[in-house]
């Protein structure tokens, strides 16, 4: 027993990452939405044990499962960038799927294996690289047939959200964006192919529009680097890292780092801290919902910035947004208590996540500093 115990603590480590169940944002804010949610990695916590694992020298690799449940095209972004770092640490990193898509668009989770030094691909999966597109339903023929007018107000030409009620298709500008959109999101895809696999941006591009792919063709176009089913994944990254190395969960990992370094470190009431705010889900006055469905409220998110702004200990305020918008009016409460807590001298810095549109980028403005 004593001899297992030692190697726990001493063996090299092999950190794995299931992305089957995808990634969660925010902390869950009830017993029921953590029930929901308990298979799913939180995307600070994947991003923390990776920082943390850069610099360990027990750490020998990463092996992620990739695919399954959606994952939006910022946090994969973060946990792209996250990967690259780790492996430029001169760690191991090895991306494996059963399939890219399986019927559907893969786009999304080869591009975050793009991260990876090696890209495996199960025999009998495909690779749905199948370019990319935005898609937007309009309900103006219907209402008309229902003999139902719907009246609403619009700012400028480019808000654009109530279009699907009053429009039977795209206005100018609502084009224009979704097609900037599109293109941003197929330019970064295409870079990302390309660098990985070392080709120039046209030929990247050409395989874009190409797709899909079968496992074979995948293989013989460099885009995977070899196919194989999950143990030969494992026995693969084994050979490279150590057979006596032991397999972790990246979660596992980040908490005993952090219950290691709190048992190294006297507890200090008056440590300084930087505040972490979570503005998700749409917006609304009064205070935040529970449940799957939850809402931002402008009560709860106003207090909690007011509550940091006094607090002597807090030297910064990360605001976390990820939200569609919502409500005008408790965007403004919260806009407010933002421009409060910046003038008082506390510096504000916003952190977007997947999306922070409308009300979600109003309350970023008045930060500090906005990272997208």
């Amino acid at each position: 027993m004593i001899r297992t115990l030692s190697r726990r603590w001493t063996a090299p480590l092999i950190l794995e990452l299931d992305l089957t169940e995808g990634l969660t944002d925010d902390p869950p804010p009830d017993p029921l939405s953590a029930l929901a949610t308990m298979r799913r990695p939180r995307l600070a916590e994947v991003l923390d044990g990776l920082r943390r694992a850069r610099t360990d020298d027990r750490v020998r690799a990463l092996v992620a499962k990739v695919g399954g449940r959606r994952i939006g095209l910022g946090a994969l972004q973060e946990l792209r960038d996250a990967v690259i770092a780790f492996g430029q640490a001169g760690k191991l990193t090895v991306a494996w799927a059963e399939t890219f898509g399986d019927f559907s668009a893969g786009n999304m989770p080869y591009y975050l294996a793009t991260a990876f030094g090696q890209i495996y691909l199960q025999p009998s999966g495909d690779l749905g690289l199948t370019g990319v597109a935005v898609q937007q339903v309009f309900l103006g023929p219907a209402m008309d047939k229902l003999g139902v007018e719907y009246e609403v107000g619009k700012r400028r030409e480019y808000k654009s959200a109530a279009d699907m009620m009053t429009e039977r298709g795209f206005t100018g500008p609502a084009r224009e964006a979704a097609e900037r959109l599109t293109a941003s999101i197929a330019g970064q895809l295409t870079a990302a192919i390309a660098e990985r696999r070392g080709l120039s941006a046209e030929q990247a591009r050409a395989l874009l529009d190409r797709g899909p792919f079968l496992a074979d063709e995948a293989l013989e176009l460099r885009l995977v680097d070899a196919l194989g089913y999950r143990d030969e994944v494992y026995a693969a990254v084994r050979r490279k890292a150590g057979q006596d190395a032991l397999l972790q969960y990246i979660g596992r990992y980040r908490r005993s780092q952090a219950l290691a370094r709190r048992a190294r470190t006297v507890p200090n009431p008056r440590e300084p801290f930087v505040a972490l705010i979570h503005a998700s889900g749409p917006i609304r006055s009064g205070r935040s919902g529970r449940g799957p469905m939850s809402a931002m409220g402008s009560d709860t998110v106003s207090a909690a910035l007011r509550a940091a702004a006094r607090d002597e200990r807090a030297r910064a305020i990360l605001l976390r947004v990820n939200s569609p918008g919502g409500s005008a009016v408790a965007s403004d409460t919260i806009w407010r208590e933002v421009a409060r807590a910046r003038a008082g001298g506390t510096p504000v810095v916003v952190s977007m996540g997947d999306v922070a549109a409308s009300g979600g980028y109003f309350i970023s403005v008045a930060a500090d500093v906005i990272v997208a």
